[in-house]
């Protein structure tokens, strides 16, 4: 419950004012309707295991809750994911407009859902007559969910500080080539009028 209310203190200022219409606020409201709905599924989950629990071990009613735990749990993974590929399009191809449209934050959004409803499909156990998880769904579960989304993170990480570290080095370059420049200046005028004075002070003189 704690999580709903966070997340919904997050989504309705987004959500009813107009100014917040932004495209890091829509990834967040992803990111927080991701997470409602998983602790919504869960909330019920643990309802249905107190007061019905002969009703949730019922094979219909099983096979139907072991895809929206899937489901569930899995959307809130490619949120964060979909997060950090929108963080590194805005970084590393800032220069392209389009990656930073609400437009194309929409595509990534809708397309997130759509895999992690896909990618659900596997774990519907049809042809189980009981509720038992099986060993290949459990790991199936804990690659989708937890290995892969956590290594498209991390290289995604990576990229953005390779990228950010190759251009502070182009700046700091460019900034020592400038402090160069401005010293052979220096020192080239100080030498023409070292120049001029060794020209001009024995005319004088004479």
């Amino acid at each position: 419950m704690f999580t709903i209310l966070l997340a919904l203190i997050y989504l309705i200022p987004i959500i009813f004012i107009r100014r917040f219409h932004t495209v890091n606020n829509i990834i967040t409201v992803n990111l927080c309707f991701a997470a409602i709905c998983c602790a919504m599924f869960w909330t019920f989950l643990i309802i249905m295991e107190i007061f019905y629990a002969s009703s949730s071990y019922n094979g219909n009613v099983c096979i139907v809750a072991t895809y929206f735990e899937m489901m569930c749990n899995l959307q809130v993974s490619l949120a964060i994911v979909g997060a950090s590929f929108n963080r590194l399009c805005s970084i590393v191809y800032h220069t392209k407009p389009f990656l930073r449209t609400k437009k194309w934050t929409i595509i990534c959004v809708i397309g997130q859902w759509a895999v992690g409803i896909i990618l659900s499909l596997p774990d519907l156990p049809f042809n189980d007559s009981s509720c038992d998880d099986q060993l290949w769904k459990a790991i199936y579960k804990f690659i989708i969910i937890v290995i892969v989304p956590s290594i498209i993170c991390l290289m995604n990480n990576m990229m953005i500080f390779k990228y950010v570290r190759s251009s502070t080095n182009r700046v700091q370059t460019s900034l020592e080539n400038a402090k160069n420049n401005a010293q052979q200046h220096q020192h080239g005028g100080a030498q023409f009028i070292y120049t001029q004075q060794s020209l001009i002070i024995p005319l004088l003189v004479r």
